[in-house]
């Protein structure tokens, strides 16, 4: 009666040649979609689209647009379901709309901008360049410093994968999952840019770091010391958040992302320490994880009270 990882690998390896969402990101979202099979009793290609709303609201999404990349995968495989005999008696991902969608998304955490680990592998899953992927997830972990000099000049001399650390110019250092060095390695191997919004469009582009320059670009703006060099870099890097806000209808900001990513690490400290907010912040493992984030100020703990106390009451 409900879906069997063999069916729904066999559908990945089908949709994996289209690329229109990459796989982890399909196997996350026909992976929920299974979980809810147990909740109405029947297969996920026969929800209803009360049912299917209902389940997409449990994702706590920050914008329709990351939605209907679930929603696309869900109508794909629903349609491949019965392209493979099974006889299906809903089209909820068929009719499904933005409106519909809006009308579920996390509007509390869409204020907050204070993005979960979920919040980002959803959004990257949605993007197609492995740079902006990279610049989400190096700022979520805490790369950052003066002008975001830590991200514009990081390069694959800076990440130990066999330590599974990346060692930051500034001497920051940054616990890495391989799927992190990997990500890296791609994104500073990559050499075009998937243009973002209605139009596709591919740029050439070269630089051996996150930052990128167009293909014939007469500088690579690559001196640390240079004032004209780091906002060059600074300035890719917003752009690169404004049109990925764009694209993806959500608001993201270096500032939003690190905020996030610092309130996800202490929520994970708190799970494997036992011990409440308050008591953590007083603790050497906090100022650590405050200095990450550069608050490096003698009076961190009073500085994550006031960022964070409101989250744990």
């Amino acid at each position: 009666m409900y879906t069997n990882e063999l069916e729904i690998e066999d559908f990945l390896k089908e949709y994996g040649r289209s690329k229109v969402i990459i796989e982890s990101t399909a196997r996350a979202t026909l992976n929920r979609a299974v979980e809810f099979e147990y909740k109405f009793g029947k297969p996920f290609y026969d929800f209803t689209t009360e049912e299917a709303l209902e389940m997409y609201q449990s994702i706590h999404a920050v914008s329709a647009v990351s939605l209907q990349n679930n929603n696309l995968v869900l109508k794909h495989a629903a349609r491949w379901f019965a392209h493979c005999g099974k006889e299906i008696t809903g089209d909820a991902y068929e009719i499904m709309t933005k409106e519909l969608l809006s009308g579920v998304v996390d509007v509390d955490n869409q204020k907050s901008m204070m993005l979960s680990r979920e919040d980002i592998d959803n959004l990257q899953g949605n993007l197609l360049n492995a740079i902006d992927r990279a610049i989400l997830e190096m700022l979520f972990l805490g790369a950052g410093g003066l002008w975001l000099k830590e991200l514009t000049f990081l390069d694959s001399s800076q990440v130990d994968k066999k330590n599974n650390m990346i060692y930051l110019k500034t001497g920051k250092v940054i616990p890495a999952s391989d799927e992190v060095c990997d990500l890296l390695r791609e994104a500073f191997n990559e050499d075009e840019l998937v243009s973002l919004g209605t139009t596709a469009r591919v740029s050439k582009v070269t630089g051996p770091w996150l930052y990128k320059i167009r293909f014939n670009a007469l500088s690579d703006n690559s001196d640390y010391n240079s004032e004209d060099d780091v906002q060059r870099r600074y300035r890719f890097i917003q752009r690169r958040l404004m049109l990925i806000s764009q694209d993806l209808d959500v608001k993201l900001t270096s500032g939003g992302l690190q905020s996030g990513g610092l309130l996800w690490h202490i929520q994970q400290k708190l799970d494997e320490l036992g011990c409440d907010f308050r008591e953590f912040v007083k603790t050497k493992s906090a100022q650590r994880l405050a200095q990450r984030y550069d608050i490096k100020s003698e009076f961190y703990s009073q500085i994550l009270l006031e960022k964070f106390d409101s989250y744990f009451k």
